[in-house]
């Protein structure tokens, strides 16, 4: 395939790569609209701040002066001239009349008291007078000249002062001298010792544009101070008040929103008054945040078109870059796996797809390696132990290769030999897996044994169990007995599994080890003198030297010719019992060899055919190999024990067919046999092996002395009498074939049918049709 140009496709992994990178390439953009946002916010916080602080500052002067104007409002009520005239009727005297102009000069220098009191107005209900600072008039006048917003005409106000009690604030418009202004009205009743008289009313009259003369001059930012009624006590700024200036709308002591005045977005930042419970606000326009915001708008601005323009070209670059080694591999994989690449298919997968077959083949061979890893480590230590290392193979990386650390150079050789399955062996017989498992269990027990201070490496060689057993600490021999001996008691009370262990010396570096594995071989064949489950140290074997001393093994004429005349006595006590003394004799001999032990077992079978040969002809020579097979016998036995079980066994057969032959001569075998035959023929497991155990003799020796004796075969005379018991019921007795096969011994009748027409020439059917 060609990959002359990078192809984009939706399943591409250039696809993949762009969109990480434009994600990635979002980020600073991201960032900047964050930065602008936060700035947005700062700036927003600080403006809010500022704006709240000036409305905190015309809240606490305008508080502060309506405070005194309270307690001047309480000053005048306690003024004893103004409290002197509120029972004063129509009409007024002259007194009267000096008593005005009297509260009239104390009313104006309340008013200069207080810079935000535009006018005073004392109302007296009874006389229906209304004094202020510069005059006297009617409350027809009065309420001519206030305008509020919910109160219009003379009767409203009437209605309004004529309560018994007031303490409010209100806004109005105060029409005097043709020149009307927006204010703000305080009405208070004068306070009367007996409530049911027509008392007084003290109205404070302060211009809004006082109330707000403490906020900073702006051309943009709009004030606006609105009571608990829904009124607007006072604004600036404002030419009409927006449909969102409802007290309800400003929930809390103080906030921040925005609101749409005349079609301009607002920033609309307010307090709340403690003392009366007004809302105090500013409304600035929003364009004014961006104005202190475009230098930042700016630099955002240029930051996403840096990022757009710089990111752009590097992502490209490192498209090209990044997918150059794709491209490699992809082709390698092509060219040299064989794995084609299909248009539209995603690079990552088919490289995934080209991985997984490459490491599933790994797997295979690691797989099929680790199988064979037992049997590949098993052989290196067994050429070890023997000695066949590969010369082009480094020994310390073949070490490696198969786990083997060794810790020290000092080594020694242990070998371990079942002679006895326990639990496993049914019988005489065990089964191959059982000894598998058995030998498995051997080897772990071993290893485990040696613990932690020592190494240990088995391995199964020629039958028997090794362990190349490597010193950790020091280089103690008893420590190589201490591990056959708990191997031994471990395997003896759990599966009652009896072992013979033999241990060499002690070596040194590797090449010693094939020196080991020979001393404890010769240990280990050492096993036919002491016999089984021994522990057979090498160095506890006979030397050399001693051996050569020795020569030969204790076994006289005159003990021979002695176990000859027992035995031709057929006297096995006796005959048994020298045995068994010239065995110990030679056995607790300690320098008797395994050669010698073989010797002695071999001579003492050869006196027994000795003794064959003297009692009888050429015959009973070969009678007595071909029956007892006695260097079959010897040369499968692993020990002196077994040997010597067999040779006695050999012996009370010998003794027995001398016997047998001695009752011969006073009884016929034949006529006892014949005999015997006659009355047991009906049993179907009459046979020569069953006669031989009646009469003590084996079946060949059996069937021998018979057809020396009748001149007949054995088998065939136990035939010929069925058969002949068959004629007689197949003449006289209505019974089927199988009946009569069964009557006369036969369980097969088959094998009726076949020996009946073997000595009969006709079959049992055909013969009870003749009859």
């Amino acid at each position: 395939m060609k990959f002359n140009r990078i192809r984009f496709h939706k399943r591409s992994v250039m696809v993949t790569w762009l969109t990480s990178y434009i994600s990635v390439l979002l980020v600073p953009i991201i960032i900047s609209g964050i930065l602008y946002a936060a700035s947005w916010h700062v700036v927003e916080s600080e403006v809010n701040r500022a704006n709240t602080n000036a409305l905190k500052q015309m809240e606490m002067a305008i508080d502060n002066s309506l405070g005194g104007i309270e307690r001047l409002s309480l000053e005048i009520s306690l003024n004893k001239q103004v409290n002197a005239f509120i029972n004063t009727p129509q009409p007024l005297t002259d007194n009267d009349y000096y008593d005005l102009v009297t509260i009239s000069n104390d009313l104006r220098v309340y008013q200069t008291a207080n810079e935000f009191i535009e006018q005073i107005y004392l109302y007296y209900k009874n006389s229906d007078t209304v004094i202020s600072t510069r005059n006297r008039t009617d409350s027809r006048t009065l309420f001519q000249i206030l305008d509020g917003q919910s109160l219009k005409g003379p009767e409203a106000w009437k209605t309004f002062l004529d309560q018994r009690y007031i303490q409010t604030y209100m806004p109005v418009t105060v029409s005097e001298d043709d020149n009307p202004y927006k204010a703000v009205l305080f009405a208070k009743s004068v306070t009367l010792a007996n409530r049911d008289q027509p008392g007084a009313v003290l109205l404070f009259v302060m211009k809004d544009s006082k109330l707000l003369a403490n906020i900073p001059p702006s051309e943009a930012t709009s004030v606006a101070v609105l009571d608990k009624e829904n009124r607007l006590v006072a604004s600036s700024g404002l030419e009409q008040s927006p449909a969102f200036l409802t007290y309800d709308n400003f929930s809390g002591d103080n906030g921040l929103f925005y609101a749409d005045v005349s079609g301009e977005q607002v920033a609309v930042s307010y307090t709340t008054s403690a003392r009366t419970g007004w809302k105090y606000l500013s409304m600035i326009p929003a364009e004014r945040f961006d104005d202190k915001m475009k230098y930042m708008k700016r630099l955002v601005y240029a930051s996403i078109v840096l990022s757009l323009l710089v990111g752009g070209a590097v992502t490209f670059l490192f498209l090209r870059k990044n997918y150059n080694p794709i491209h490699l591999l992809i082709r390698s994989f092509s060219m040299k796996a064989g794995i084609s690449f299909a248009e539209g298919t995603n690079e990552y997968g088919f490289l995934q797809e080209a991985l997984n077959n490459t490491f599933a083949e790994k797997e295979e061979v690691d797989r099929r390696l680790h199988q064979h890893r037992d049997a590949i480590r098993a052989h290196f230590l067994q050429g070890l132990l023997k000695g066949n290392l590969e010369q082009d193979i480094p020994v310390h990386e073949s070490l490696s290769a198969h786990d083997i650390r060794l810790v020290s150079p000092q080594v020694a050789v242990l070998l371990f030999h079942i002679d006895h399955f326990g639990k496993l062996q049914d019988d005489m017989t065990i089964d191959p897996q059982k000894v598998k498992l058995m030998q498995f269990i051997l080897m772990n027990v071993v290893e485990e044994v040696i613990g932690s201070h020592h190494r240990g490496f088995t391995t199964e060689i020629d039958d028997m169990q090794a362990c190349i057993f490597n010193y950790g600490c020091g280089q103690d021999p008893d420590e190589l007995r201490r591990v056959a001996e708990e191997v031994k008691l471990f395997l003896l009370d759990h599966f009652h599994v009896q072992l013979t262990v033999s241990i060499s010396g002690i070596h040194t570096d590797l090449f010693g080890i094939a020196e080991a594995y020979q001393e404890a071989l010769s240990a280990m064949a050492y096993r036919l003198v002491t016999g089984s489950g021994a522990i057979i140290r090498y160095d506890e074997l006979p030397s050399s030297e001693a051996v050569r001393q020795a020569g030969n093994y204790y076994y006289p004429l005159h003990v021979e010719q002695q176990l000859i005349n027992f035995v031709k006595t057929g006297d096995y006590e006796k005959s048994s019992s020298i045995i068994e003394q010239i065995i110990e004799t030679n056995v607790s001999n300690a320098v008797l060899s395994v050669p010698l032990g073989k010797c002695l077992m071999f001579d003492l079978a050869s006196t027994m055919l000795k003794t064959m040969n003297e009692i009888g002809s050429q015959g009973n020579r070969k009678f007595f190999m071909e029956q007892f097979n006695p260097v079959e016998r010897l040369s499968g036995c692993e020990t002196m024990n077994e040997m010597k079980k067999e040779i006695l066994s050999i012996l009370e057969q010998v003794c027995q067919s001398i016997q047998a032959d001695r009752k011969q001569e006073s009884s016929p075998l034949g006529e006892l046999v014949s005999a015997y035959v006659k009355a047991n023929f009906a049993e179907e497991n009459l046979n020569i092996s069953m006669i031989g155990d009646k009469f003590g003799m084996t079946p060949s020796y059996l069937s021998k002395q018979f057809k020396m004796q009748t001149g007949d075969s054995l088998l065939d005379f136990i035939s010929r009498t069925r058969l002949e018991e068959a004629k007689k019921l197949l003449a006289e007795q209505p019974l089927s074939i199988m009946e009569i096969a069964r009557r006369v011994g036969y369980a097969d009748i088959n094998t009726f049918n076949r020996t009946f027409k073997k000595f009969e020439g006709i079959t049992p059917g055909k013969y009870k049709e003749l009859k």
